[in-house]
């Protein structure tokens, strides 16, 4: 029996149709399974809550416990300057991985829209695009 992987999408949601949200999930997806056969669930936020979801504190808890469970984060950074989201995401799997007993993979997408250095030390591996992205953990991460 092969290890179950699960794969978390970050990205910044304000200001985007869900279309907008979903299109570089989805095609980072479809790359991974097109590249290999492997158990794999994929938690890309907006399909379970809206950015305007009425109690963000249930959104929160959610999400903050499906990155703690997580074996790998892909972050979106072309837009991640405004999205509080997405850095308190980093923030959660920069505590996960300093507590010991766990460690979750994280991967960037794109270049970030900061150059605030914490961003950069938060990603272990920088991709320039979702397909190189997905070569990168289907060859070093999910194996």
């Amino acid at each position: 029996m092969s290890k179950e992987y699960k794969i978390f999408t970050s990205g910044a949601m304000s200001g985007l149709s869900s279309e907008e949200q979903l299109r570089w999930r989805w095609k980072l997806e479809k790359e991974i399974k097109s590249r290999i056969d492997k158990n794999i669930t994929y938690i890309h936020p907006p399909l379970f809550f809206d950015y305007d979801y009425p109690d963000q504190k249930i959104v929160k808890e959610w999400e903050i416990n499906q990155i703690i469970d997580s074996d790998i984060v892909v972050f979106n950074l072309s837009n991640i300057r405004n999205s509080i989201g997405t850095h308190i995401e980093m923030g959660v799997v920069e505590a996960v991985n300093r507590l010991g007993g766990k460690h979750i993979s994280t991967v960037g997408i794109g270049i970030p829209n900061t150059d605030h250095p914490w961003i950069q030390s938060g990603i272990f591996y920088q991709a320039k695009d979702i397909e190189e992205a997905a070569d990168f953990i289907c060859t070093y991460l999910v194996i």
